[in-house]
């Protein structure tokens, strides 16, 4: 009998370790030390000249910070794609998210899908890109997410950002880009978050700022705090651990060192 309760034993916790594998249980509030867990709010495709504006008005009341990947030919005079004064506020609205601490990250030249394309356009796409954000904000930029994400990120196409990191977002889309249900999309992003994601939105659609804001609200309340990617994903780097430019990083979670690379 008792040769069969031991077993029963070993069994159960062999289990409890296997399921915290895969289904590890995540903060959702302070952790009793003083903590916050963190958040990354991150938008794609802009800067839009009307909406993310109101979106960076929004965050600086909100005190939160967050990633902006943008669109090269948004800030190109030369792309042809643009009237000259939506080049303009572009530039203006990036100079003006640097400033106030946000990260401004590549999402590439003119929104190709990077993984059907050739090598020299994809150097091309990220590498203007980068020449843009640099002359505009005077900084490196360090993290590029693709269009679409990284089902069409191939390795070879990481290999040509490094040493970018490639950014793609968490377990869930809203979908924002086709959907328009304010409500629908803030109950994904509040029941689907966890301390260490990275959330996907949009910044030329405002339905997307006002999720991104009520979303934002009700996190507050259970004890968020709005981090840049770059902030999120450096939070177990250090004492020889680094971000891998092969890797791509959807979430960060802390104490997770599994997709850092010791040096």
């Amino acid at each position: 009998m008792r040769k069969v309760y031991l077993m029963e034993t070993i069994f159960i916790i062999w289990l409890v370790i296997v399921l915290s594998l895969f289904f590890p249980v995540y903060v959702k509030a302070d952790n009793g030390e003083g903590i916050k867990p963190m958040v990354a709010f991150t938008f794609d495709d802009g800067p839009n000249p009307i909406y993310t504006k109101k979106l960076l008005d929004g965050l600086a009341e909100r005190n939160a910070k967050a990633t902006f990947f943008v669109v090269g030919e948004r800030l190109d005079y030369k792309s042809g794609k643009y009237e000259d004064w939506e080049i303009a506020k572009g530039r203006e609205l990036v100079a003006r998210m640097a400033r106030e601490g946000h990260t401004v990250a590549n999402h590439s030249y003119s929104h190709c899908w990077l993984s059907k394309s050739t090598h020299e356009k994809v150097d091309y796409e990220l590498k203007r890109t980068n020449e843009l954000i640099k002359e505009i904000t005077g900084q490196e930029t360090k993290y590029m997410r693709p269009p679409g994400g990284s089902a069409l990120t191939a390795p070879w196409v990481r290999n040509i950002a490094a040493p970018m990191i490639t950014v793609c977002w968490g377990y869930y889309d809203t979908r924002d880009w086709q959907c328009r249900n304010i409500d629908k999309m803030v109950k994904t992003i509040v029941e689907n978050t966890f301390d260490g994601d990275i959330v996907l939105l949009h910044d030329n659609y405002e339905t997307s700022i006002e999720t991104a804001f009520r979303a934002m609200d009700i996190l507050k309340e259970k004890g968020y705090r709005f981090v840049t990617v770059d902030e999120l994903l450096n939070r177990n780097t250090g004492n020889g651990w680094e971000l891998d430019p092969s890797r791509i990083y959807c979430t960060m979670r802390e104490g997770d060192y599994s997709r850092l690379k010791k040096v």
